[in-house]
């Protein structure tokens, strides 16, 4: 039996928070914040999940931007039987994870996943563990676990957040000169201020570079037609969450009001993602591990998106190393994953948790060298960064 009668014997959280580069600014309509120079950089909070198993292996697995130090589940989501349905601490969600997953296979990721009752984040950091501990356990890849590699890296696009025009000049120059050539552009503050920020980024990334908008629901139908038509001249790849509330319907509208192509979130909502194929809403569906509960559910996702003949990338919510390494092999293994993904998070930290950092290679990232998911933690920097 060997490996296959691994089980798992215990766990670790360690709650860490990382400064951002720079303040980030998304879109909220008119009267957006728009920093400058002398605004305090973004603080995020994460943590990270290592499940111990019988057989010495550790599977790892990370909580992405949480928002607020220390509380990493929401008194919105139950724990079926597992726990109380409040806000769990993290010696509560320990207590609630051990009840859980003790005893079981780390192979079980589908009867785990079925039975864990938790928020989508929660819900995710298992799912890397045990897809780690499942690959270390295998001395292979996570990528090989879920349908093997159909291409070897992602491009990436930058994402440029909500700033003044010369800090948008001054990014922009800097990640041409990295290599970059596909680009997000945060709208949805005032139209002749993004109008301007499009312009710097066309200026500067040149007539072939991709650049994509994402309004992050901040329009009306009425305005998002506008707004569109007015930008489309900038040769624009997408718009992403053009309008407020994201329904089906109104994308719907969007999309054939306008020539550019229409990209919306759609997490794990199976009903939303049928309404967005039936109405023909979206020509691409953005969705990431932490956004569905995990690669595995992710999977399932892109499997409606191929049905469908709709193309995918892979959102972010500024994962650190442990959640980036997830991203990449779900992204090297899906074919409908062909648009630039927003793995941005290991050049937008100032630090990270992981002992060999993340490299962008020509604006692309590959999956880190090694069984699972080829990451390990930094234990020095998980002491120094610890909330």
């Amino acid at each position: 039996m060997g490996m296959i009668a691994m089980k798992i014997t215990g766990l670790d959280i360690h709650p860490v928070t990382v400064r951002r580069q720079h303040r980030t600014v998304v879109g909220q309509g008119r009267g957006t914040f728009i920093p400058g120079a002398d605004a305090a950089p973004t603080r995020s909070h994460f943590a990270a999940l290592e499940l111990r198993t019988s057989e010495g292996i550790t599977g790892l697995g990370e909580w992405s931007d949480v928002a607020a130090p220390g509380r990493l589940v929401s008194s919105t989501f139950r724990t079926k039987g597992y726990g109380p349905p409040e806000d769990l601490d993290i010696p509560a969600l320990r207590a609630v994870l051990e009840r859980a997953l003790v005893g079981r296979s780390p192979f079980d990721i589908e009867a785990i996943l079925s039975d864990l009752d938790l928020d989508r984040s929660t819900l995710c950091a298992v799912d890397s563990a045990l897809y780690d501990a499942v690959g270390k356990a295998l001395n292979t890849p996570v990528y090989n676990l879920i349908g093997g590699r159909v291409r070897d890296r992602m491009k990436i696009s930058w994402v440029v957040y909500i700033r003044t025009t010369d800090l948008i000049g001054d990014e922009m120059r800097a990640m041409v000169d990295r290599g970059f050539t596909a680009f997000k552009l945060k709208v949805g503050s005032d139209i002749a201020h993004d109008e301007a920020c499009v312009r710097i980024m066309r200026e500067t990334a040149g007539p072939d570079a991709e650049i994509k908008l994402d309004a992050s629901g901040a329009w009306t139908v009425e305005e998002a037609i506008q707004n569109i038509q007015r930008l489309t001249p900038y040769n624009l790849q997408g718009v992403e969450s053009p309008v407020k509330g994201r329904g089906a319907a109104d994308l719907a509208q969007v999309r054939h009001a306008v020539g550019v192509k229409i990209i919306e979130h759609v997490w794990d909502r199976w009903d939303y993602i049928l309404d967005l194929i039936q109405r023909k809403s979206v020509d691409v569906i953005n969705l990431f591990p932490e956004g569905c509960g995990g690669i595995h559910r992710c999977k399932k996702v892109l499997a409606l998106a191929e049905a469908a003949g709709i193309d995918a990338l892979l959102g972010s919510t500024v994962e650190l190393g442990v959640g980036t390494a997830a991203q990449v092999h779900l992204g090297v293994s899906g074919p409908q994953v062909c648009y630039p993904s927003d793995l941005i998070g290991p050049a937008m930290y100032t630090e990270d948790i992981i002992t060999r950092p993340f490299d962008y290679v020509e604006g692309h990232l590959a999956p880190p060298e090694g069984p699972g998911l080829g990451v390990e933690l930094d234990r020095d920097q998980l002491e120094r960064l610890k909330t």
